[in-house]
């Protein structure tokens, strides 16, 4: 049970930091081996490209379960505390139903890649991998805007209940 809820709480964040480590790793070797050894590898580049591109999309995950998305707080903030509710789980359904929507054209995209066949050029690994990061990266959005939106509500109703007996939510 402690696994699953600390894969719950650090999925996004524990791979994230993967792909930096790798990243920072390979382009480490890279700058050793043009500077010292002049003789600089033709696959790095490619590599860190590959850990950023499935980074973006992890992140994509991580801001929608951390509530971390891009969103006018200021204006929200003039709006009652009903309203304000009821926008913000508005505007968390949005985030999951187009994560919902573009899984599916972004698996289609992965999956002719898959049938091309096509390499990359330096490290020769199918391109299709590059491409799985979509599906993948929408797919975990799709979830955490789900978890995201259960969790507002439930929070919401924790408050307006704190708010009814007179007391604090215990948030």
């Amino acid at each position: 049970m402690k696994a699953v809820k600390w894969l719950d709480k650090y999925l996004e964040e524990a791979i994230m930091v993967g792909f930096l480590i790798l990243l920072s790793c390979v382009m480490f070797l890279q700058i050793i081996m043009r500077f010292c050894f002049k003789t600089p590898l033709t696959w790095p580049e490619e590599f860190c490209r590959y850990c950023f591109v499935y980074s973006a999309f992890i992140a994509s995950a991580y801001c929608i379960r951390n509530d971390k998305m891009l969103r006018v707080d200021v204006v929200m903030k003039l709006l009652p505390e009903k309203l304000w509710n009821i926008m913000d789980v508005v505007s968390k359904i949005l985030a999951m139903i187009f994560c919902i929507i573009m899984t599916t054209p972004a698996y289609t995209i992965m999956m002719n890649a898959m049938k091309i066949n096509q390499v990359s050029p330096a490290m020769q690994m199918p391109t299709w991998w590059l491409y799985s990061s979509a599906p993948i990266g929408f797919a975990l959005g799709a979830v955490r805007g789900l978890q995201s939106v259960i969790l507002t509500i439930q929070k919401q109703r924790r408050e307006k209940l704190a708010k009814e007996k007179g007391g604090a939510a215990a948030v």
